[in-house]
């Protein structure tokens, strides 16, 4: 579903699509000129700046990413992807209070998330700290999964699919908020599509899926 949804607004020339093939390709540099250029005009636009952020956070711009991460949480303070990288970060460089505090919020916000719902050890070495997570049952996509999916499984990204008549994408873009997020509003705008769609009230419905 990622790599469907991401073709569809690549393709119909949404920026962080683009954007976000780059940084799944590995081609890092271009993610980032092309969310710094186009962040200069859309700048609330949480899509393209947690692109920005991983690309230069996978670069080695730890820094930079840093930064951006925490521009990301100015916009949505439970940004899961935001939450985690910063995280991360803090635990590389030894801030251990700070990042715990990081993974506490994931848990507060997804308490299905089996992979932080553990004990944390490290693991002796000179350089680096190493965060074990005991995996427990699965009731929900791992989280690294759940990383990967979020820049696009986004209600902006599902409002576009719809106003563009992708209906069947834009439903199950909403589904996978609403079984995340749980946020009534989306449950009636997947109300609404079902209905759509039962009825088959457009035409579009058919031809785009």
């Amino acid at each position: 579903m990622t790599n469907e949804v991401t073709a569809e607004l690549s393709a119909k020339g949404y920026w962080p699509a683009v954007a976000y093939e780059y940084l799944t390709a590995g081609e890092y540099s271009r993610a980032v000129e092309l969310c710094t250029i186009r962040l200069k005009e859309y700048a609330d636009s949480v899509s393209g700046r947690i692109i920005l952020a991983r690309a230069l956070y996978h670069s080695g711009q730890v820094a930079e990413a840093e930064e951006e991460f925490y521009a990301v949480l100015r916009r949505d303070s439970d940004n899961l992807v935001a939450l985690k990288y910063l995280g991360d970060i803090k635990y590389a460089n030894g801030d251990e209070t700070t990042a715990m505090s990081y993974y506490h919020k994931i848990l507060q916000i997804e308490p299905r998330t089996t992979g932080l719902a553990c004990e944390v050890g490290k693991s002796p070495t000179e350089t680096t700290h190493i965060l074990k997570l005991k995996r427990g049952e699965e009731i929900s996509p791992g989280i690294r999964e759940r990383l990967r999916e979020l820049p696009f499984h986004t209600e902006t990204a599902g409002d576009l699919l719809q106003a563009q008549g992708h209906y069947r994408l834009a439903l199950a873009v909403y589904k996978e908020l609403a079984e995340r997020v749980g946020h009534p509003r989306l449950q009636e705008k997947i109300n609404e599509l079902e209905m759509m769609l039962k009825n088959g009230r457009n035409t579009r419905v058919q031809r785009t899926d």
